[in-house]
């Protein structure tokens, strides 16, 4: 492999103010799976639009998901201990600004193919769900890092999750590896 033909990294020290921005910019490189999360309480359903999800551990099927404490979820995820981690299809653009901010609480179910799964709101043709009870939780700066062990899964046979990538929405698409 030529290594001349990738552009060379460079190290550059930051201040304390330029690191945040330089973080921003690092992470607009992290393409990421978008899906909206998902709880319901006393009638309620709540939901937003979220990148920041991971697996743990297969055994016990473990995810997190990382919630801003001023978001509207944040409080009724909590409080009810269960959650649906919604995978968004590339057919679900559409939602992902209605659960950004663009419409509030449940104004943004009107959109999309909701139903009720273990008791709380998945949307129907997702690429996958998967719901799960709170385990534990732990703080990071305004967020809060949640724990769930998925008790439930369903899976979208085709597979084309929307990504986010650079600040704005991508698809995958196979590489083929040399051989």
């Amino acid at each position: 492999m030529d290594v001349d033909a990738f552009p060379r990294l460079y190290h550059q020290p930051f201040t304390t103010t330029d690191l945040g921005a330089a973080f921003k910019q690092a992470m607009r490189r992290l393409t990421s799976t978008v899906s909206l999360i998902t709880t319901s309480m006393e009638g309620r359903r709540v939901g937003m639009a979220a990148t920041a999800v991971q697996s743990v551990t297969a055994d016990p099927a473990t995810l997190l998901v990382c919630i801003n404490r001023s978001a509207s979820i944040s409080q009724p995820l909590h409080q009810r201990g269960r959650f649906a981690v919604n995978i968004l299809h590339v057919s679900h653009v559409h939602l992902v600004p209605l659960f950004s901010g663009k419409l509030k609480d449940e104004a943004r179910f009107a959109y999309g193919d909701w139903e009720t799964v273990d008791s709380v709101p998945v949307l129907s043709d997702a690429q996958a769900v998967l719901v799960c009870d709170v385990q534990s939780a732990a703080t990071v700066g305004s967020h809060d890092v949640i724990f769930g062990e998925v008790v439930s899964i369903r899976i979208r046979q085709d597979i084309a999750p929307l990504l986010y990538e650079d600040g704005g929405f991508a698809r995958s698409k196979a590489i083929p590896v040399p051989g």
